[in-house]
C-alpha cells in the first residue's frame, strides 16, 4: 500500500526483489514512480492505481484484497481490476497503465518467466516492444548492471 509517487529513489531492481522474496504479488498506491514501476512488472508484481483515490482508506492493518478476476481481467484488456476484501466482502476497482507486453509478462509471473516460455521470439523484441525492457543503467531485469 502506497501514497504518490510509491517507489520514487527506488529506482534499482534490488527494490523489485525484495518484495518479491516476500511474496507480494500486487502493490496498490496512489502512483508510482516511473522506473520502479517498471521493476515491479518486470518481478512480476502488480502496479495498481486506485480509480478513486477514496479507496485508500479501506484499507486496514490485516485485511487480505483478493483479485477474483485478475488473470482474465488482463487478458481481456480490461483497465480494471476487481478488488474483494476478503474479511468483509466489498469491493470496488483499482486500474492500471499496462502495455499489452507488461500484461503478457504479468501473466507470466514477470519477465523472466516470459522469457523462458516464449523463448527466442521474445529475446528478439521489435522496436516497439523494446522501448518496455529496462535499458543498460537504468536498473531492471536486463539493467546491465
Amino acid at each position: 500500500m502506497g501514497g504518490h509517487n510509491y517507489g520514487q529513489g527506488s529506482s534499482r531492481e534490488h527494490a523489485a526483489l525484495a518484495p518479491l522474496q516476500l511474496g507480494v504479488k500486487a502493490v496498490f498506491a496512489k502512483s508510482f514512480a516511473r522506473i520502479h514501476r517498471r521493476n515491479l512488472v518486470a518481478q512480476g508484481i502488480l502496479a495498481l492505481t486506485f480509480k478513486d483515490e477514496s479507496d485508500y482508506d479501506r484499507a486496514n492493518v490485516g485485511d487480505c484484497w483478493v483479485l477474483p478476476n485478475l488473470k482474465q481481467e488482463l487478458e481481456d484488456g480490461s483497465d480494471d481490476i476487481t478488488v474483494r476484501i476478503e474479511e468483509s466482502g466489498d469491493e470496488f476497482v483499482v486500474t492500471h497503465d499496462f502495455a499489452p507486453k507488461e500484461r503478457e509478462i504479468l501473466v507470466e509471473g514477470g519477465l523472466l518467466a516470459y522469457l523462458k516460455e516464449h523463448g527466442k521470439e521474445a529475446a528478439s523484441p521489435s522496436h516497439d516492444e523494446a522501448a518496455l525492457l529496462p535499458r543498460a543503467g537504468q536498473g531492471g531485469v536486463a539493467g546491465g548492471r
